[in-house]
């Protein structure tokens, strides 16, 4: 009696099934009626024993019957069929048994693979699947890193975020185990064009804090390989020459820059010398940035100026146009044009209100133009400019630099002398154009 009352609701639940998938749009029914029904009975029956417990047996049973005869029925079936093995993988089983499984999970991405639109959604998932299978087999590393190589030549915005350290913790662990089959410039190239794919999607709105994190870990992955993996002789002798050679390469420009970076062998002609190729051919702000670093500090302002300029023709977030002000503005107050980098500090501010480093910047300017502005009519007036560099340095918090300028105030007896008082408003003139109020030292 029992046995009939679950064979009545299966079947009832089978007309629902077909009444609910039969003329559904993207469902590939056979023509043929008697094929048709023995497809919708396979279909709900596996349905059915997906919500039962241990029958993953029985329901991938239903399911082979549906890969052998209707391959491309829906994608669900492979979707389900992932979930079904997945539990059966979770089981006590012996080693054959295991491996048959695994390899059915990976064919059953293949399928989606071939019969459906969205190929790259199924290989980023085969990807990741097989990364948690096979991630402690060396033996597997080398299909690993071929999935992993086949999912980055695709579009980088189709690729999953949690994609990106698995990536690299395989070209991480391959190297380990195996370094003259996977090299050390290998590895680099993973990192590369992880880096790369994590870049693209902070610059397109991606989630800044969360694709960082995965940049922290990926880097981690790399630096665990030892400092040799990458140095600034095994850029010298693997990757110079190609790049004297060919000048103009940007994958290899790329290498280079990126690897320099990396080693910290900036101080080299080669590092700027492929920045700047690396910049022609494909700019970005992180890009911009280093460079006009890299020439400012090396005394280079008018070139450091060139490259924050660019970084603020790419700027798409407010982080990035921010630097691009600032940087533009400690270039022009290194070559001594005060007034074009207040007025580019005061960009940043307006990007950033309250920022300590612009502020400071604009104290910085004003401290520095005692001589400038001396005019030698007034002590009192003259003295004025470091009560504007006060100002400044109140409003980025900074108290040393407060106490520096507050020791040049005019004294007490300056201001007698003047038949001034302490709290009047005086304008400071000159270029700074300021008004304060009068305090003593």
């Amino acid at each position: 009696m029992r046995k009939l009352s679950v064979l009545f609701f299966f079947l009832l639940f089978s007309f629902g099934l077909s009444a609910q998938y039969g003329d559904q749009p993207g469902w590939n029914w056979p023509e043929d009626e008697n094929l048709k029904s023995q497809a919708l009975e396979k279909q709900a029956y596996y349905k059915v024993l997906m919500q039962s417990d241990n029958k993953e047996e029985e329901a991938l049973i239903a399911l082979r019957w549906l890969y052998q005869n209707t391959p491309d029925l829906n994608e669900s079936i492979y979707q389900d069929g992932a979930k079904i093995l997945d539990k059966l993988l979770d089981k006590e089983l012996t080693t054959e048994r295991r491996s048959r499984l695994e390899d059915s999970l990976l064919w059953a991405y293949d399928m989606r693979i071939k019969y459906f639109d969205d190929p790259v959604a199924a290989l980023d998932r085969k990807a990741y699947t097989a990364f948690k299978l096979y991630y402690k087999k060396p033996a597997k590393y080398s299909l690993l890193t071929e999935l992993y190589g086949q999912l980055y030549e695709e579009p980088f915005e189709k690729i999953s975020d949690f994609n990106h350290t698995p990536y690299m913790t395989v070209a991480a662990y391959y190297y380990k185990t195996k370094p003259k089959e996977f090299t050390a410039t290998d590895v680099l190239d993973v990192h590369g064009i992880v880096t790369a794919s994590i870049d693209e999607k902070i610059s397109k709105g991606g989630n800044k804090t969360k694709l960082l994190k995965e940049q922290d870990k990926v880097d981690a992955l790399l630096k665990s390989l030892g400092d040799d993996l990458i140095s600034c002789e095994f850029i010298e002798e693997n990757l110079v020459p190609k790049f004297n050679a060919e000048p103009n390469n940007i994958n290899i420009a790329k290498k280079v820059f990126s690897y320099s970076l990396t080693a910290k062998c900036t101080d080299t002609d080669y590092f700027l010398k492929a920045g700047e190729i690396y910049m022609t051919e494909d700019p970005s702000p992180s890009l911009a940035k280093a460079l006009g670093d890299k020439f400012y500090f090396s005394g280079q302002y008018s070139k450091a100026k060139t490259y924050y300029s660019k970084m603020e023709e790419l700027s798409q977030t407010d982080d990035d146009k921010f630097e691009a002000f600032m940087g533009q503005a400690s270039t022009e107050a290194k070559l001594g044009n005060k007034v074009s980098a207040r007025s580019l500090a005061r960009k940043a501010l307006s990007v950033k209100p309250g920022a300590a480093e612009a502020y400071n910047l604009i104290g910085n300017l004003y401290f520095l133009s005692y001589k400038d502005c001396q005019a030698g009519k007034s002590r009192v007036d003259d003295r004025a400019v470091y009560i504007a560099a006060y100002d400044m340095y109140k409003k980025a918090g900074n108290t040393s630099q407060m106490q520096a300028a507050k020791e040049q105030f005019p004294s007490i007896e300056e201001i007698f002398n003047e038949n001034r008082e302490e709290g009047e408003r005086v304008t400071v003139g000159c270029w700074i154009n300021e008004t304060v109020t009068l305090q003593r030292r």
